[in-house]
């Protein structure tokens, strides 16, 4: 008596939520059969930085005026001059192309045990990395001495 109780209740809460949804997805009413359509497919418009889409690729930078402004993680070639060795930092300098100044990150395994000092032209390939209320640094991975 009570497994019939509580199947009638169980019906009794269901049968409003079938009811709806199956008013909602049945075909038309000239249908005589009463088969409910499938739900029509939304599509929903993607952009450009969703998932699957890819990365918009960005643009090389080649001098320190443009890598001052580029975006986080700008891919960059920078021929310059070492203008100085920034002091408490390790492994930082300032280098100058002409078009303006700024810090380059320069890691051991860049350096591949070149010396550097002050006046010397080399080409410095790497990432410009972009942190907030920061100046940007170049991240280098491979240094070139022009002599």
């Amino acid at each position: 008596m009570r497994y019939f109780l509580v199947m009638i209740m169980a019906a009794a809460i269901a049968l409003p939520v079938q009811a709806a949804n199956a008013a909602e997805n049945t075909a038309s009413v000239g249908d005589s059969q009463g088969v409910a359509a499938p739900a029509p497919h939304k599509v929903k418009a993607r952009t450009p930085h969703e998932k699957g889409q890819g990365v918009a690729k960005l643009q090389e930078v080649d001098t320190v005026s443009k890598a001052l402004t580029a975006p986080n993680k700008s891919p960059a070639t920078i021929v310059a001059t070492i203008v100085e060795k920034v002091d408490g930092q390790k492994n930082r300098y300032i280098v100058d192309d002409g078009t303006g100044r700024m810090t380059a990150a320069i890691g051991p395994k860049a350096l591949k045990g070149v010396n550097l000092a002050p006046g010397m032209k080399i080409r410095l390939k790497g990432k410009i990395r972009v942190a907030a209320d920061k100046a940007p640094v170049m991240g280098v991975r491979a240094v070139h001495v022009i002599k």
